[in-house]
């Protein structure tokens, strides 16, 4: 064989593996990422979570929530009974609140809508956590943002539904704190000490998926990992400095 047939010969083998060249099918856009990939970190929590702080008829409190849309915060609705209520942001960020909506049917969560800088929205746990599971506790205990690791240690039925009972027991300011699982989602939401345990009370992931769909269909922006944010201008909102 003469080294040109033996060239073309090449080019058709090519060919044959390669095939005809096919049109690019036409893709829908994907929506934009509003969260980055889950991730379980001291600088993630510090920018997911904020200090909630209620005032009124000499009343102070101080507790934790958590951002669930770029400009709304999922806490607990006995932070939100005063005439004042206060969200801050990475710690030192005053937002200013336009709206407070609370839950019905007996459940202590609450949802405030902030203007301003943007919030980081935390990613919902598929599932909820199980007995001996490790969670992550962020929140402001006497003012200050802490992390504390905890554990799952069983669920409770009460009236308006089921709640994990998780240790070591919450102090003041971290009603409203996200439980973090590993992966860094919210697989739970405090908002009680259990006096008969001495552990603490939090509403699961399965529940609060229900209450967001729940402050959604009042018109709350309230993150969706699908169709996104409405209320964000940008894909992902800014970390703390």
């Amino acid at each position: 064989m003469s080294r040109g047939s033996a060239a073309l010969l090449a080019v058709a083998l090519v060919s044959l593996v390669i095939g005809p060249a096919q049109p690019t099918p036409n893709r829908a856009p994907r929506p934009p990422a509003f969260w980055p990939p889950p991730v379980l970190s001291r600088e993630r929590a510090t920018a997911e979570t904020v200090r909630v702080d209620s005032r009124g008829g000499g009343v102070f409190d101080t507790g934790t929530g958590v951002g669930v849309g770029a400009h709304v915060a999922l806490t607990n609705a006995h932070l939100t009974s005063n005439s004042v209520t206060l969200v801050t942001r990475c710690g030192e960020q005053l937002l200013a609140v336009d709206r407070i909506e609370r839950a019905v049917g007996g459940a202590d969560v609450a949802v405030v809508v902030t203007t301003g800088r943007n919030l980081l929205p935390v990613e919902l746990a598929p599932d909820d956590p199980v007995p001996g599971d490790r969670v992550l506790l962020a929140g402001y205990p006497d003012g200050q943002f802490s992390l504390t690791e905890g554990r799952v240690e069983g669920t409770l039925d009460r009236p308006e539904g089921r709640v994990l009972r998780f240790s070591p027991e919450p102090t003041v300011g971290q009603s409203g704190s996200p439980l973090l699982d590993a992966e860094g989602r919210l697989a739970g939401l405090a908002f009680a000490r259990d006096s008969s345990g001495g552990q603490g009370l939090a509403i699961p992931a399965s529940r609060l998926r229900t209450l967001l769909d729940e402050f959604r269909a009042r018109g709350i922006p309230i993150a969706d990992a699908g169709s996104g944010d409405p209320a964000s201008a940008a894909a992902r909102s800014p970390a703390c400095p």
